[in-house]
């Protein structure tokens, strides 16, 4: 079957209007407004979106490129916690592997070892630089990564709940640690620093233990501090350890090469427990600030076998199939949200995913000298410049006597804001104001080096135009050698047309919403427009910083302004926040803000957050994260109250009142996806908010569906306070084998108040200005976001318009209602009873109790049935729907509009012979996948036998399809499962 033009087409929506009319008729509806006929007129929107008419495609780059020129490039010394080293070639190389940056989380290993492998590539890399056998497969941020070491720490340490972090960790970094971890177990006490040194008092810090005693869980530093001064991570990690709690290591991967600064596993006599960090600039240029790369590793080892499984995130390991074949499949899965919900290690469900493969082709690339040279450069040139700066008068280090690295801290005898605005002027971003860092010290200056610093020459005739000439000899401190590594790191070493030809075969072994539906249900796997990356790659976009002047940003901050005006136009919401990087963190938003709201608003703690039994997992994580527990001493104990559903398959409301009168006002609030993860939408959802409204309560929608309802449904008129979308779903950011995600949350006006981070508004002349929530809760993120994912956000919007954001959602409601008629006959549906209500954009098929008695007697076990079903989807051709959730016996599909009504059939006809070829051999599902390039993965051999990473000599070897995928797309569906009944007889 050939593929469509879904690029150019209208909306990225290839189908017909033949194909539509089809559909329609299929469905029993006479336009795509009908679809929507069974939702009340009272929450609907009356007219079109505030939204700006449909830009034409090939318009897109040049108004993209008006906002990027916005942001004029100057020579910048900013760093601070985001510093900006030379792109390797490969990064633009592998972004371009659509099959790598589409592709979904890596739950179907069989058809995803291509993502599985990038990801093992980085684990293994990163445990060469830091010594640790345990590195996930990334986190958000630092700061994120740092909160969630706390957490982890307090899990490890029975009966502790106090983390002693340095003061002198960044500003950002601290905010976002603050914020996560109000209203939570875990409470940050900090340690200050000596004043007299720049660096963390180590006599206070032990007064701070002593009074923490027992309840101390860890204690977090950093190797680098907030003024670029080398901190004594020996004594901090001794320290730490006679006090028999954890040391927490905050790292940058890229001063870690060889000749560079010591791996955290040789800190002080064992070496730190957790290590922590930003490892966005071995890949990524500062890109306004993210997406980020949060590192997070632990030990593991005879000594240390099992403090990997109280961490967060997602780890792959090694394992082999049912033939023997050596591959890799994620491991520990157990403790992640879509598992184990409250109970997870934490709610983050979306990682930086596609970051990390990123930084894991560009270590190889780098590789040993290439990676020694970079720790080098950043530390020569900072040394050099220090030496040429501090010759003047009027210009010297803070700290003479302390240690640094790659960033030094000046003091200046002139204001810092008068030396910056000078600098602008000459075409420079000199650094970064950090006099309100040191207590009593006026006029600091911070600046940054790194590779990209050649030489210093403009910035050494800025400083002598400011202060004068050198007329001093300066003496800049020797670092230690006990803070340097020891020998070679042992990265390998590989050429770039080697890498760049390894990583396109591993894209070969991922398949992609650009090919085929991808039909994950809860997912919306829909296409990703090849235009909206091409806008974030612009330049004056990538080398934006987040800390540079608002006068230097005005493209960036002017994107965020249209963005906050038009979600609110989409969602019918008073304001919003761009911050939170995915839609578990959104969730996390919105629950905070309605604690902030009730501490303002109510005369007790609001303890009870309702969630329905089918809500997804990140809904119960995020509710348990934001402190949503049972109480001890409280009747009844609170926490997470489950909502049941009725025989329709929506909320029960008998059992809502029979909840609001058992808990009254201890309700903070009710969690509700619409549709619901049935496909179904309550319809009663207003009568709902305005039962918890009634009661003080607060109103969250899960927006994880938004792809059916965008457009139609005005969210203000529902009752809804909070409301997050993830813009890798219904905005089309590429999922990237796992992330980066990202989110806005929309809220009411009850909210506004409370907004974390900052908020664009225009001034009287016209700039682009941040302004804080007066109660601000404060922020989810160190600066503004995963802002290049808003940049492909801004430009899917600017494509649709209001009109084609209609068209958009209803198109999707259209091919999955279709896809459900195609299918629904042959297959029993769940809710059970529900048959003959609306679908939205997806829908949950099962077998019929024949079948099931059918397989079971084959010796399949029920609870494993449709796990296997999946599996014999990826040998059509296609992803697998999403098995075994929210019915464990069921599959759901989710088709999106992304797609032809040729291409559905496909779809359906392929289910249908799934279903036959069931029906002939159940003992089919037991060898299910037959094509892919691996057989079943044993997946409990690879959880029993841990192994998370190795020292990497090669690149490790890639198995082959046993079909290839392009030979299977060729076939009809009768040959393919011809052809599948052929092999399962061998």
């Amino acid at each position: 079957m050939s593929q469509p033009d879904r690029e150019h087409a209208r909306d990225y929506i290839p189908a017909s209007e033949e194909d539509f009319q089809t559909m329609l008729e299929t469905v029993g509806s006479k336009d795509l407004a009908d679809l929507y006929r069974h939702i009340s007129p009272e929450v609907k929107f009356a007219g079109a979106l505030p939204l700006p008419p449909a830009e034409a495609h090939e318009n897109l780059l040049d108004r993209l490129g008006e906002l990027a020129d916005m942001n004029p490039a100057r020579e910048s010394y900013i760093g601070d916690g985001l510093p900006n080293f030379r792109q390797m070639p490969i990064v633009a190389e592998v972004s371009a592997i659509r099959n790598l940056t589409t592709a979904y989380t890596p739950y179907q290993p069989e058809r995803s070892q291509g993502t599985l492998l990038c990801h093992w590539i980085y684990q293994c890399l990163m445990r060469t630089l830091t010594g640790f056998e345990a590195v996930n497969a990334s986190l958000y941020d630092r700061s994120t990564a740092l909160f969630e070491a706390a957490c982890a720490a307090v899990r490890l340490k029975r009966k502790s709940s106090v983390v002693i972090v340095s003061e002198a960790i960044y500003p950002g970094d601290r905010e976002v640690l603050e914020t996560l971890a109000a209203d939570t177990e875990v409470e940050i006490r900090w340690a200050p620093r000596d004043l007299s040194t720049g660096r963390l008092d180590l006599e206070a810090l032990r007064k701070l233990v002593a009074e923490a005693g027992e309840t101390l869980a860890g204690i977090a530093f950093p190797q680098i501090n907030d003024l670029g001064l080398i901190e004594d991570v020996d004594a901090l990690t001794d320290l730490a350890h006679e006090a028999g709690v954890l040391a927490i290591a905050m790292i940058d991967p890229i001063l870690l090469g060889t000749g560079g600064l010591k791996p955290p596993t040789a800190y002080g006599q064992a070496g730190a427990d957790i290590v922590v960090g930003e490892a966005q600039h071995l890949a990524l240029a500062p890109n306004f600030g993210g997406p980020g790369l949060g590192l997070f590793a632990v030990r593991h080892n005879s000594e240390v076998p099992n403090h990997v499984r109280a961490t967060p995130g997602r780890y792959v390991g090694k394992a082999r199939d049912g033939e023997g074949r050596d591959c890799r499949v994620a491991v520990m899965s157990t403790r992640e949200q879509h598992i184990r919900k409250d109970k997870a290690t934490s709610n983050i469900c979306s990682n930086q995913a596609f970051i990390a493969t990123l930084a894991g082709a560009a270590l190889l690339e780098r590789g040993e000298e290439g990676m020694a040279a970079v720790t080098a450069a950043a530390r020569e040139r900072a040394r050099e410049a220090a030496a040429a700066l501090c010759a003047l008068e009027g210009v010297e280090l803070l700290y003479p006597e302390a240690p640094f690295y790659n960033e030094v801290t000046l003091k200046l005898s002139r204001p810092v804001q008068e030396v910056l605005r000078a600098g602008r002027e000459a075409g420079l971003h000199l650094g970064v104001d950090v006099s309100y860092r040191v207590a009593g010290q006026t006029n600091l200056l911070k600046l940054s080096f790194s590779d990209l610093h050649a030489e210093s020459t403009n910035l050494i005739a800025c400083f002598e135009h400011l202060f004068g000439p050198a007329k001093k000899q300066a003496a800049l401190p020797a670092i230690p050698e006990s803070a340097l590594r020891e020998g070679a790191t042992g990265l390998p070493s590989f050429g770039y047309e080697e890498v760049l030809a390894y990583y396109r075969r591993l894209g070969a072994l991922n398949v992609s919403p650009d090919d085929s539906p991808y039909p994950l249900g809860s997912c919306t796997m829909k296409y990703n427009p090849l235009v909206n990356d091409e806008a974030a790659a612009l330049p004056g976009f990538t080398q934006a910083h987040p800390q540079a002047p608002t006068e230097d940003v005005q493209g960036c901050l002017k994107l965020l302004f249209e963005i906050q005006e038009w979600f609110k136009g989409i969602t019918g919401l008073a304001g919003l926040t761009t911050q939170p990087l995915a839609g578990a963190q959104g969730e996390l938003v919105g629950l905070k803000l309605f604690q902030a709201y009730h501490r303002d608003h109510s005369q007790h703690r609001r303890d009870v957050i309702l969630i329905p039994r089918s809500a997804h997992g990140t809904n119960f994580a995020t509710a348990a994260m934001a402190g949503f527990t049972p109480r001890p001493g409280a009747n009844p104990k609170g926490g997470i109250v489950l909502l049941e559903a009725g025989d329709d398959g929506q909320i029960d409301l008998a059992q809502l009142d029979q909840m609001i009168a058992l808990y009254g006002d201890r309700i903070a609030g009710v969690m509700i996806t619409n549709p619901n993860t049935s496909g179904i939408f309550e319809v009663n959802f207003k009568a709902i908010a305005d039962k918890i409204h009634a009661i003080g309560g607060l109103v969250y929608m899960d927006g994880a569906n938004m792809n059916a309802i965008a457009g139609w449904v005005n969210l203000g008129a529902m009752g809804v306070d909070a409301v997050h979308n993830n813009l890798h779903k219904t905005w089309t950011i590429p999922h990237g084998g796992g992330g980066p995600g990202d989110a806005i949350v929309a809220v009411s006006e009850r909210l506004l108040p409370y907004l974390p981070g900052h908020q664009i508004v225009q001034d009287g002349s016209g700039s682009y200005v941040p302004i804080k929530a007066p109660r601000s809760i404060g922020s989810f993120h160190r600066h503004w976001g995963n802002f290049g994912h808003k940049i492909r956000c801004y430009t899917y919007l600017l494509r649709l318009g209001g009109e084609g954001i209609q068209r958009m959602s209803a198109t999707a409601v259209l091919a999955a209602r279709y896809l459900f008629e195609r299918t629904r006959g042959e297959y029993a549906t769940l809710p059970a009873g529900t048959a003959e209500l609306p679908r939205m954009h997806e829908f949950i098929l099962t077998l019929k109790p024949e079948d099931f008695a059918r397989v079971e007697a084959a010796g399949v076990a029920k609870t494993s049935i449709m796990s296997s079903l999946g599996k014999l989807f990826l040998d059509f051709g296609f992803h697998a729907p999403t098995v075994a959730w929210p019915e464990m016996l069921g599959i759901m599909f989710e088709p999106t509009e992304s797609y032809t009504k040729a291409e559905l059939d496909r779809l359906a006809d392929a289910t249908l012979a799934i279903l036959e070829l069931v029906r002939e051999d159940p003992e089919l599902l037991k060898r299910a996948p037959l094509t892919t390039p691996t057989s079943r993965i044993d997946e409990v051999a690879a959880n029993r036998d841990l192994c998370v990473s190795e020292q990497l000599a090669e690149l490790p070897p890639l198995p082959a399809d046993r079909v290839p995928l392009d030979q299977i797309t060729a076939m009809s569906i009768p040959e393919l499962a011809a052809s599948l009944r052929e092999a399962a007889s061998v």
